[in-house]
């Protein structure tokens, strides 16, 4: 173990892992020490609650996390498990799994589902060149036999150190991010619970403060750390609105305003809104409103 900058413990390989392995896995009450610290690593970590609740910090950001969810967090970043205590509460046990970016092998990246994966999954770390920085990912509310069972399996494999224990446990690694894959980007309904509510809550707000930026979907989901595809369904059925036309009806509105209250010259307005060019912006608006801005204006 390293020390960084503001006294942040970081882990390098050589605190975990054994003889070149590149994966580890351990029970949380194993080291219970660092339960709650805030620390970094050098490696990908995959942490999935069996028992109790917890708050889990990462960078700036918060969320809680109960038996049954599964989170991946990326190297680098500053994260921390604080469990939740109290009367009748469970106490808080979680496998932490750590492997590194090399642990799957060039073999294995070469096969068809990795290569889906390779172009598509947002875990900066693992492909580099196709994915932008995202510090984590959590599914929430699984039962035991979605993820559970995967961590179980690697975890007797890692104790026991049978023949072939290394070849199994890469396999149940790979089917771990493979089903977390599929479980984000799946077709299907969107569960509206208390906890995505907030994350759109949380996005819906960072649009309206900064409505007139150019603001991407991958970006705002990356915002909340979910994968853009599953951000915008939940963002849908929370709104009734996708992203674009969310952001564009804010930008509308605020012109709207602007033409009734002020003697702001419209191209003026236009820049203010957001919008490029005179022409995208007239057509938004009369899409919107029905009217031209100048009709608008003079609207009685």
């Amino acid at each position: 173990m390293q020390k960084v900058q503001n006294e942040i413990p970081f882990f390098d390989g050589k605190s975990f892992f054994k003889d070149g392995e590149q994966v580890y896995i351990h029970l949380s009450t194993d080291f219970p020490d660092f339960v709650g610290v805030l620390h970094r690593h050098q490696f990908i970590e995959a942490v999935y609650i069996l028992s109790g609740e917890a708050v889990h910090t990462v960078g700036t950001r918060q969320y809680k996390v109960k038996c049954g969810d599964v989170t991946l967090i990326n190297s680098e970043v500053p994260h921390k498990f604080t469990p939740i205590e109290g009367e009748g509460k469970e106490k808080f046990v979680a496998y932490d799994l750590m492997f590194t970016t090399d642990f799957f092998g060039a073999s294995s990246i070469k096969m068809k589902s990795f290569e889906s994966l390779k172009n598509s999954y947002l875990f900066y770390s693992l492909f580099p060149s196709e994915s932008y920085e995202q510090p984590d990912m959590c599914i929430f509310g699984k039962h035991y036999s979605d993820y559970g069972e995967i961590f179980t399996r690697i975890y007797h494999e890692y104790i026991q150190k049978e023949k072939g224990y290394i070849e199994l446990i890469r396999v149940y690694v790979i089917e771990l991010i493979i089903k977390m894959f599929r479980d984000i980007e799946k077709e299907g309904n969107v569960e509206l619970s208390p906890d995505k509510k907030e994350l759109v809550r949380k996005a819906v707000k960072y649009i309206e403060e900064n409505y007139n930026e150019p603001l991407s979907l991958g970006f705002l989901a990356a915002q909340v750390f979910l994968s853009p595809d599953y951000f915008r369904k939940l963002f849908k059925k929370a709104t009734g609105y996708s992203v674009a036309t969310f952001q564009q009806k804010l930008r509308i509105d605020k012109a709207c305003r602007l033409l009734k209250t002020t003697d702001t010259p419209i191209k003026d307005i236009c820049a203010d809104v957001g919008y490029q060019d005179m022409t995208s912006f007239y057509q938004v608006f009369k899409k919107q409103t029905g009217k031209t801005p100048n009709q608008y204006r003079f609207d009685k």
